[in-house]
């Protein structure tokens, strides 16, 4: 009778004991499965959010007039024109086209720590309506900045083989050949700076 109510004993501690560790078991795996759901939800929400801000600067275009940062720079056009010849400083070297130049004047300010140069190649003009892109035209560009730098000695003008310092917001002009239908309020200059994030900037 003993060794039976001894056993009885035993059999009912075992069973407690192994309720005991399949209980505490699922308990730590359920704890386990939040961690895990809560963790995986604020990875994807991180995710969403780095997503939608990077799709926010890869869209962001500045109103005409209005200062954008891209790379090196602050970047603002300040005028827009159409014209078929650029014209030199004393007449001798003009550009012409049979089609459209659009001459963007820009003020242009070096935010980085020491003197830059911008190269032709970082600046594009793009047709919102039919996403053409035109590359931008170096002599006729250089024509028109020059008419300021040497034939009127304007020191708030600089060229693109310039250096400019730190803090110091200088203009010059880009040019773009274009078609004759080409509408400037379709007009969106970008600029891809060293950071290779490109910045847009309405003409019009």
């Amino acid at each position: 009778m003993k060794k039976r109510v001894i056993v009885e004993v035993i059999g009912a501690i075992l069973i407690f004991i192994v309720g005991y560790f399949v209980g505490d078991t699922m308990a730590i795996n359920r704890v386990n499965k939040t961690i895990d759901a809560k963790v995986s939800k604020e990875t994807s929400q991180t995710s969403t959010s780095q997503s939608n801000t990077n799709s926010k600067e890869k869209q962001k275009i500045y109103k005409l007039g209005e200062e954008g940062t891209s790379g090196n720079w602050k970047i603002k056009i300040l005028d827009t024109q159409e014209a078929t010849t650029i014209q030199s400083g004393d007449g001798s070297d003009n550009k012409t086209t049979q089609q459209k130049f659009i001459v963007l004047k820009l003020q242009m300010t070096n935010i980085s720590q020491a003197a830059v140069q911008y190269s032709d190649n970082e600046f594009t003009l793009i047709n919102s309506k039919d996403k053409k892109q035109y590359q931008l035209n170096g002599d006729a560009s250089l024509t028109a900045t020059q008419v300021e730098t040497i034939y009127k000695s304007n020191s708030n003008f600089f060229l693109a083989v310039d250096s400019i310092n730190p803090n110091t917001p200088k203009e010059t002009y880009v040019v773009f050949e274009v078609p004759k239908d080409f509408n400037v309020a379709n007009g969106i200059l970008v600029h891809e700076g060293n950071d290779e994030k490109v910045v847009g900037y309405n003409i019009k």
